[in-house]
Protein backbone atom coordinates (compact mmCIF):
# COMPACT_ATOMS: atom_id res chain seq x y z
CA UNK A 1 0.00 0.00 0.00
CA UNK A 2 1.26 3.02 -0.95
CA UNK A 3 -1.65 5.54 0.03
CA UNK A 4 -2.30 6.61 3.59
CA UNK A 5 -4.79 8.06 5.54
CA UNK A 6 -3.87 10.10 8.55
CA UNK A 7 -6.37 10.06 11.39
CA UNK A 8 -6.71 10.87 15.01
CA UNK A 9 -9.12 9.92 17.94
CA UNK A 10 -12.49 10.95 18.31
CA UNK A 11 -13.65 13.83 19.13
CA UNK A 12 -10.10 15.37 18.28
CA UNK A 13 -8.55 17.97 20.20
CA UNK A 14 -5.64 20.51 18.96
CA UNK A 15 -2.87 17.68 18.94
CA UNK A 16 -4.65 15.32 17.13
CA UNK A 17 -5.77 17.43 13.98
CA UNK A 18 -2.48 19.27 13.75
CA UNK A 19 -0.36 15.67 14.17
CA UNK A 20 -2.81 14.45 10.86
CA UNK A 21 -2.32 17.35 9.18
CA UNK A 22 1.20 17.68 9.85
CA UNK A 23 1.60 13.89 9.50
CA UNK A 24 1.32 13.93 5.64
CA UNK A 25 4.49 16.24 5.68
CA UNK A 26 6.35 13.83 7.64
CA UNK A 27 5.25 10.32 5.78
CA UNK A 28 6.09 11.71 2.35
CA UNK A 29 9.86 13.11 3.33
CA UNK A 30 10.32 10.16 5.54
CA UNK A 31 8.71 7.25 3.73
CA UNK A 32 8.70 8.71 0.61
CA UNK A 33 4.71 7.93 1.13
CA UNK A 34 1.50 9.96 -0.52
CA UNK A 35 -1.09 10.71 2.75
CA UNK A 36 -3.94 12.55 2.98
CA UNK A 37 -5.10 13.78 6.55
CA UNK A 38 -8.77 12.56 8.05
CA UNK A 39 -10.73 13.56 11.02
CA UNK A 40 -13.20 11.70 13.05
CA UNK A 41 -15.30 14.35 14.62
CA UNK A 42 -16.33 17.96 14.50
CA UNK A 43 -13.18 20.55 15.63
CA UNK A 44 -13.17 22.48 19.08
CA UNK A 45 -12.93 26.07 18.93
CA UNK A 46 -9.30 26.56 19.70
CA UNK A 47 -8.44 24.02 17.22
CA UNK A 48 -10.50 26.49 14.87
CA UNK A 49 -8.23 29.76 16.40
CA UNK A 50 -5.28 27.69 15.46
CA UNK A 51 -5.97 26.83 11.79
CA UNK A 52 -7.28 30.22 11.09
CA UNK A 53 -3.95 32.27 12.71
CA UNK A 54 -1.77 29.69 10.66
CA UNK A 55 -4.26 30.27 7.50
CA UNK A 56 -4.53 26.22 7.19
CA UNK A 57 -7.69 24.18 6.36
CA UNK A 58 -9.35 21.54 8.69
CA UNK A 59 -8.72 17.88 7.34
CA UNK A 60 -11.35 16.04 6.02
CA UNK A 61 -13.97 14.16 8.36
CA UNK A 62 -13.46 10.68 7.26
CA UNK A 63 -17.17 9.49 6.26
CA UNK A 64 -15.50 6.07 4.73
CA UNK A 65 -12.38 4.08 3.62
CA UNK A 66 -12.46 2.17 1.04
CA UNK A 67 -10.11 0.89 -1.29
CA UNK A 68 -6.33 -0.29 -1.20
CA UNK A 69 -5.12 2.51 1.89
CA UNK A 70 -2.80 1.88 4.61
CA UNK A 71 -4.18 4.06 8.19
CA UNK A 72 -1.53 5.95 10.66
CA UNK A 73 -3.42 6.79 13.65
CA UNK A 74 -2.00 9.90 15.28
CA UNK A 75 -2.60 10.89 19.14
CA UNK A 76 -4.85 7.16 20.37
CA UNK A 77 -4.22 4.17 19.91
CA UNK A 78 -7.31 2.57 22.46
CA UNK A 79 -9.85 0.30 20.43
CA UNK A 80 -12.36 3.09 22.00
CA UNK A 81 -10.95 6.14 20.36
CA UNK A 82 -10.50 4.79 16.89
CA UNK A 83 -12.50 5.62 14.07
CA UNK A 84 -15.76 3.12 13.45
CA UNK A 85 -15.05 3.31 9.04
CA UNK A 86 -11.89 1.92 10.00
CA UNK A 87 -10.56 -1.51 9.51
CA UNK A 88 -7.89 -2.80 12.12
CA UNK A 89 -6.44 -4.78 9.60
CA UNK A 90 -5.67 -1.53 7.56
CA UNK A 91 -3.53 -0.04 10.75
CA UNK A 92 0.41 0.11 9.54
CA UNK A 93 1.53 3.17 11.71
CA UNK A 94 0.81 4.83 15.05
CA UNK A 95 2.54 7.65 16.42
CA UNK A 96 1.36 8.58 20.05
CA UNK A 97 2.08 9.26 23.24
CA UNK A 98 -0.50 7.52 25.48
CA UNK A 99 -0.07 3.85 27.13
CA UNK A 100 -0.41 1.22 24.21
CA UNK A 101 -3.90 -0.78 24.51
CA UNK A 102 -4.48 -1.95 20.64
CA UNK A 103 -3.51 -5.23 19.40
CA UNK A 104 -2.88 -5.56 15.52
CA UNK A 105 -2.81 -8.68 13.31
CA UNK A 106 0.91 -8.36 11.79
CA UNK A 107 3.91 -6.03 12.58
CA UNK A 108 3.34 -2.17 12.45
CA UNK A 109 5.22 0.97 12.38
CA UNK A 110 5.67 2.13 15.99
CA UNK A 111 6.56 5.19 17.77
CA UNK A 112 5.53 6.07 21.30
CA UNK A 113 7.02 7.55 23.46
CA UNK A 114 6.46 9.65 27.41
CA UNK A 115 6.29 12.85 25.97
CA UNK A 116 3.82 16.25 26.45
CA UNK A 117 2.10 16.00 23.14
CA UNK A 118 1.84 13.36 19.67
CA UNK A 119 3.34 16.74 17.57
CA UNK A 120 5.93 16.97 20.21
CA UNK A 121 7.16 13.43 18.92
CA UNK A 122 6.67 14.34 15.22
CA UNK A 123 8.54 17.42 15.38
CA UNK A 124 11.62 14.83 17.47
CA UNK A 125 11.38 12.88 13.89
CA UNK A 126 11.73 15.93 11.98
CA UNK A 127 14.64 17.20 13.48
CA UNK A 128 15.78 13.78 14.49
CA UNK A 129 16.10 12.73 10.60
CA UNK A 130 17.43 15.91 9.52
CA UNK A 131 13.97 16.28 7.81
CA UNK A 132 13.54 20.08 6.91
CA UNK A 133 9.99 21.38 8.18
CA UNK A 134 7.71 24.14 6.89
CA UNK A 135 6.61 27.04 8.85
CA UNK A 136 2.92 25.82 8.55
CA UNK A 137 3.73 22.68 9.91
CA UNK A 138 5.94 24.72 12.81
CA UNK A 139 3.23 26.71 13.59
CA UNK A 140 0.80 23.83 13.73
CA UNK A 141 3.45 21.30 15.97
CA UNK A 142 3.75 24.73 18.39
CA UNK A 143 -0.11 24.84 18.70
CA UNK A 144 -0.40 20.86 19.60
CA UNK A 145 2.55 21.09 21.64
CA UNK A 146 1.39 24.07 23.59
CA UNK A 147 -2.11 22.91 24.11
CA UNK A 148 -1.27 19.14 25.14
CA UNK A 149 0.61 20.63 27.84
CA UNK A 150 -1.32 23.76 28.98
CA UNK A 151 1.52 25.48 27.76
CA UNK A 152 4.10 23.27 29.08
CA UNK A 153 2.61 23.50 32.51
CA UNK A 154 0.89 20.48 33.20
CA UNK A 155 2.47 17.50 34.54
CA UNK A 156 3.13 15.41 31.53
CA UNK A 157 5.26 18.29 29.89
CA UNK A 158 8.84 17.39 29.98
CA UNK A 159 12.34 18.97 29.20
CA UNK A 160 12.27 17.68 25.55
CA UNK A 161 9.10 19.48 24.91
CA UNK A 162 10.32 22.84 26.20
CA UNK A 163 13.59 22.18 24.21
CA UNK A 164 11.21 21.51 20.65
CA UNK A 165 8.95 24.28 21.36
CA UNK A 166 11.79 26.57 21.17
CA UNK A 167 13.11 24.86 17.95
CA UNK A 168 10.11 24.74 16.35
CA UNK A 169 9.66 28.60 17.02
CA UNK A 170 12.88 29.88 15.49
CA UNK A 171 11.33 28.74 11.75
CA UNK A 172 6.95 29.45 13.32
CA UNK A 173 8.30 32.67 14.45
CA UNK A 174 5.37 33.16 16.30
CA UNK A 175 4.24 35.77 19.45
CA UNK A 176 3.85 33.05 21.91
CA UNK A 177 2.51 35.01 24.84
CA UNK A 178 -0.33 36.22 22.39
CA UNK A 179 -1.20 33.27 20.54
CA UNK A 180 -1.08 30.61 23.67
CA UNK A 181 -4.08 33.82 25.21
CA UNK A 182 -5.94 33.74 21.84
CA UNK A 183 -5.88 29.43 22.05
CA UNK A 184 -7.34 29.18 25.67
CA UNK A 185 -9.52 32.17 25.04
CA UNK A 186 -11.21 30.42 22.13
CA UNK A 187 -11.10 27.21 24.33
CA UNK A 188 -12.97 28.33 27.18
CA UNK A 189 -15.50 30.03 24.97
CA UNK A 190 -18.87 28.55 25.48
CA UNK A 191 -20.88 31.01 23.25
CA UNK A 192 -22.66 29.04 21.24
CA UNK A 193 -22.31 25.89 22.83
CA UNK A 194 -24.45 23.18 23.86
CA UNK A 195 -23.95 21.01 27.54
CA UNK A 196 -23.49 17.64 25.01
CA UNK A 197 -20.51 19.84 23.20
CA UNK A 198 -19.05 20.66 26.30
CA UNK A 199 -19.13 16.84 27.30
CA UNK A 200 -18.26 15.32 23.98
CA UNK A 201 -15.48 17.38 22.47
CA UNK A 202 -12.69 16.16 25.05
CA UNK A 203 -15.03 12.63 25.42
CA UNK A 204 -13.02 9.43 25.73
CA UNK A 205 -13.27 5.63 26.68
CA UNK A 206 -11.56 3.38 27.85
CA UNK A 207 -11.27 0.11 29.23
CA UNK A 208 -10.46 -0.42 32.59
CA UNK A 209 -10.21 -4.36 34.00
CA UNK A 210 -13.11 -5.50 32.85
CA UNK A 211 -15.34 -2.30 32.86
CA UNK A 212 -15.79 0.68 30.51
CA UNK A 213 -15.22 4.04 31.69
CA UNK A 214 -16.09 6.97 29.75
CA UNK A 215 -14.08 10.55 30.83
CA UNK A 216 -15.08 13.92 29.49
CA UNK A 217 -12.51 17.07 29.85
CA UNK A 218 -13.47 20.30 29.39
CA UNK A 219 -10.34 22.96 29.50
CA UNK A 220 -10.92 26.60 31.04
CA UNK A 221 -9.57 29.71 32.45
CA UNK A 222 -12.86 30.69 33.61
CA UNK A 223 -14.68 27.36 35.28
CA UNK A 224 -17.26 29.15 37.16
CA UNK A 225 -18.79 29.82 33.57
CA UNK A 226 -19.74 26.17 33.98
CA UNK A 227 -21.42 26.61 37.33
CA UNK A 228 -24.86 27.98 36.26
CA UNK A 229 -24.81 24.55 33.70
CA UNK A 230 -23.62 22.06 36.32
CA UNK A 231 -26.94 21.01 36.70
CA UNK A 232 -27.84 20.52 32.84
CA UNK A 233 -24.32 18.70 32.43
CA UNK A 234 -25.01 16.68 35.19
CA UNK A 235 -28.14 15.07 33.94
CA UNK A 236 -26.86 14.75 30.53
CA UNK A 237 -23.90 12.48 31.88
CA UNK A 238 -26.71 10.32 33.39
CA UNK A 239 -28.57 9.97 29.96
CA UNK A 240 -25.29 9.45 28.55
CA UNK A 241 -23.83 6.57 30.94
CA UNK A 242 -27.47 4.97 30.15
CA UNK A 243 -26.91 5.26 25.96
CA UNK A 244 -23.49 4.49 25.77
CA UNK A 245 -23.56 1.69 28.93
CA UNK A 246 -20.67 2.89 30.52
CA UNK A 247 -19.78 0.97 33.89
CA UNK A 248 -18.66 4.20 35.09
CA UNK A 249 -18.94 8.00 33.80
CA UNK A 250 -16.84 11.22 34.55
CA UNK A 251 -16.71 14.67 33.91
CA UNK A 252 -13.96 17.03 34.34
CA UNK A 253 -13.39 20.21 34.57
CA UNK A 254 -9.71 21.50 34.67
CA UNK A 255 -8.70 25.02 35.70
CA UNK A 256 -6.08 25.97 33.36
CA UNK A 257 -5.19 29.13 34.99
CA UNK A 258 -5.28 27.77 39.10
CA UNK A 259 -4.18 24.19 37.68
CA UNK A 260 -7.20 22.09 39.95
CA UNK A 261 -9.71 20.09 38.56
CA UNK A 262 -13.46 19.46 39.57
CA UNK A 263 -15.08 15.89 38.89
CA UNK A 264 -18.66 15.35 38.31
CA UNK A 265 -20.35 12.72 39.94
CA UNK A 266 -23.16 11.18 38.72
CA UNK A 267 -24.08 8.26 40.75
CA UNK A 268 -23.26 6.40 43.75
CA UNK A 269 -20.71 4.13 41.70
CA UNK A 270 -18.29 6.73 40.80
CA UNK A 271 -18.86 8.28 44.38
CA UNK A 272 -17.87 5.48 45.94
CA UNK A 273 -14.89 4.93 43.19
CA UNK A 274 -13.67 8.86 43.72
CA UNK A 275 -13.30 8.96 47.21
CA UNK A 276 -11.50 5.82 47.15
CA UNK A 277 -9.17 6.47 44.30
CA UNK A 278 -8.74 9.97 45.07
CA UNK A 279 -10.01 11.22 48.64
CA UNK A 280 -11.29 14.38 47.99
CA UNK A 281 -14.72 15.83 49.58
CA UNK A 282 -17.72 15.41 47.59
CA UNK A 283 -19.74 18.67 47.75
CA UNK A 284 -23.08 18.94 45.57
CA UNK A 285 -21.99 16.20 43.39
CA UNK A 286 -18.60 17.88 43.02
CA UNK A 287 -15.62 16.80 44.31
CA UNK A 288 -12.34 19.08 44.11
CA UNK A 289 -9.02 17.98 42.73
CA UNK A 290 -5.73 19.96 43.57
CA UNK A 291 -3.26 20.18 41.28
CA UNK A 292 -4.94 17.37 39.11
CA UNK A 293 -5.03 19.17 35.46
CA UNK A 294 -4.07 15.99 33.11
CA UNK A 295 -6.29 12.61 32.57
CA UNK A 296 -3.68 10.68 30.94
CA UNK A 297 -1.52 11.15 33.97
CA UNK A 298 -3.79 11.96 37.02
CA UNK A 299 -7.08 10.42 36.57
CA UNK A 300 -6.75 7.58 34.18
CA UNK A 301 -3.39 5.40 35.45
CA UNK A 302 -5.07 5.89 39.03
CA UNK A 303 -8.75 4.61 38.04
CA UNK A 304 -7.47 1.61 35.59
CA UNK A 305 -4.94 0.30 38.65
CA UNK A 306 -8.54 0.43 41.08
CA UNK A 307 -10.63 -1.55 38.32
CA UNK A 308 -8.32 -4.08 37.43
CA UNK A 309 -7.66 -5.25 41.36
Amino acid sequence: MNKIAIIGHKNPDTDSIVSAMVGVELFAKLFGKEAVAYRAGEINNETKFVLQEVGAQAPVLMETLAGDVSVALVDHNEAGQICEQIDSSKIDYIIDHHKLSVKTEKPIFCAAQFIGSTASLIAKMFFEKGLEISQVSSKLLLAGILSDTLNLTSPTTTEEDRILVAKLNETAKIEMEGFVAGMFAAKSNLEGISVGEIINSDYKVFEMGTLKVGIGVWETTSPRSLDEKKVAILEELIVKKEAEKMDRLFFAVIDIIKQNGQLYLIGEAEKKLAEKVFGGEIEAEVMSLPGVVSRKKQIVPQLTEELSK
